[in-house]
């Protein structure tokens, strides 16, 4: 076999996809810890796309030396809280340091001995806010009876929802923006009043909010849910200020109400990436633990564990590399796993025979253990067997069952060598070794399948048969490797 190219950081192969979908910065450190278990620093683990256009390559480098802003701010402190009690945080900060001036929103969690944060550029959506707050002071200063044009081109232009409400909650004058938010009509909103539109459980802070406006003369503020004639809730923010009148007397209220529900969908969107983040993390250090172990255990010296290792791997590299091309809700198929590690492994048409339908989807839990039980048949057929071998030839075929075992689809997977001098394979060959182990122990423990491995008079014969996801993805007829 030829040389094969460096192998890539696992991490960054299983989390790119999940890591990218994110226009928001998402990084992982881990935390250094001086002689008594005390923090003193973090380190960088993983970056994503949006992260690395910033900061550029930082794994491995020092937290406080790159941005000692961070401790100025109270950033630090929080990721030393967050690895110590393991309870998330989220704030806004205002940071001007290093190469960096503008207000972000970072969510902090728990993740290993570090943590995991997602960071959102807001400073835009500040900027707004400031501009609905000028815009509100200077609406305050002008007198209704003198400006009523002014007012009244406000209202039409403004791309918030705009209101003047009475003390007793009578909406007096509303704009387009807000009949929108509110799903109804200028006259059915005209029609009634705040309590008409809030939520039940949100009316009590609503009056609040006008009694404190009223009683300090300061704008109040809260989010609140609206409820919309489908029966659909709509979350807002609202400002809530004193509004004179043409005779200077404060007796009604301006309430600017900016629509939250794309805001709460990506706060929503950014708890699912950093779950899934946690989930999958989780998931590789078992698969790689595993593959350490079993590379220790069938290794003769340490030059021999490197190459098992990293053989070991690129195998899972492999299938990163597809999980990573796959869309929001697909699955790995087996025809493309068994093709890239044909291929990997130096398989052509001439010695190879691939026989089964396109799209079987194999479950998320399952992808890993597999390639690298194909890793291992591949392998062996390299060193000893039919793809080692000039006369020898490798036929794989599969079939689907749609009610297997227990009501589940299970697929069937028969692995045969022939044209092998099984006297030319030596000694090696005999024992089956760490491939063999891993088939006829690990898949039926790990993912319930039926296996069976044997050394015939031509190759090896395996067999493999275990469920597969319920549903068959819609590809094209499968093509011949």
């Amino acid at each position: 076999m030829g040389k094969r190219n460096p192998v890539k950081p696992v991490s960054h192969d299983l989390l790119q996809a999940t890591m990218d979908a994110s226009t928001d910065m998402i990084q992982v450190f881990e935390a250094i810890r001086d002689d008594d278990g005390e923090i003193v620093d973090f380190r960088w683990v993983l970056n994503n796309h949006r992260s690395e256009r910033l900061y550029g390559e930082v794994r491995g480098e020092s937290l406080l030396e790159r941005n000692p802003g961070v401790v100025v701010e109270g950033i630090f402190d929080a990721f030393c809280r967050v690895t110590e009690t393991g309870i998330a945080e989220q704030k806004e900060h205002h940071y001007v340091h290093e190469q960096f001036d503008g207000w972000f929103y970072q969510t902090v969690v728990k993740l290993g001995d570090g943590v995991a944060t997602t960071t959102r550029d807001i400073s835009e959506w500040k900027a707004s806010q400031a501009e609905l707050i000028r815009l509100r002071e200077e609406m305050v200063q002008i007198k209704l009876a003198d400006s009523e044009s002014q007012l009244a081109a406000i209202f039409a232009t403004a791309p918030v929802g705009l209101s003047v409400v009475a003390p007793d909650g009578r909406f007096l004058r509303v704009n387009d923006e807000l009949c929108r938010i509110v799903g109804r009509s200028r006259g059915e909103v005209l029609a009634g009043g705040v309590a008409d539109l809030t939520h039940p459980d949100d009316l009590a802070p609503s009056v609040e909010a006008l009694r404190q406006a009223a009683a300090t003369g300061q704008p109040a503020t809260l989010d609140k849910r609206y409820c919309r004639p489908d029966g659909t809730l709509v979350w807002a923010n609202s400002t809530i200020s004193l509004l004179p009148d043409g005779h200077g007397q404060a007796n009604r209220f301006l309430v600017v109400t900016s629509d939250l529900t794309e805001r709460r969908k990506a706060d929503a969107l950014q708890r699912v990436l950093i779950a899934e983040l946690q989930h999958r993390t989780s998931n590789l250090m078992g698969v790689v633990r595993s593959i350490a172990n079993d590379s220790v255990r069938a290794a003769d010296d340490l030059t021999d564990f490197h190459a098992q290792f990293n053989d070991r791997l690129e195998a899972l590299s492999r299938v990163q590399s597809l999980l990573s091309r796959l869309s929001e809700h697909d699955r790995v198929s087996f025809d493309d796993l068994l093709r890239a590690e044909l291929a990997a492994m130096g398989g052509t048409a001439d010695r190879v025979t691939l026989d089964g339908p396109a799209g079987v989807r194999l479950r998320s839990s399952t992808v890993h253990t597999l390639a690298i039980a194909l890793h291992e048949l591949a392998t062996n057929a390299v060193k000893y067997g039919a793809l080692g071998q000039p006369g020898g030839r490798l036929a794989v075929r599969w079939t689907l069952e749609p009610e297997g075992e227990g009501g589940k689809p299970w697929l069937h997977i028969d692995w045969q060598e022939s044209g092998v001098d099984m006297r030319a394979s030596g000694p090696a060959r005999d024992g089956g070794g760490q491939g063999r182990e891993l088939i006829e122990q690990a898949l039926p423990y790990q993912l319930g399948a039926r296996t069976s491995y044997a050394l015939g008079p031509e190759g090896v014969h395996c067999t493999i048969a275990m469920p597969v996801s319920t549903s068959m993805a819609s590809l094209p007829p499968f093509a011949p490797f």
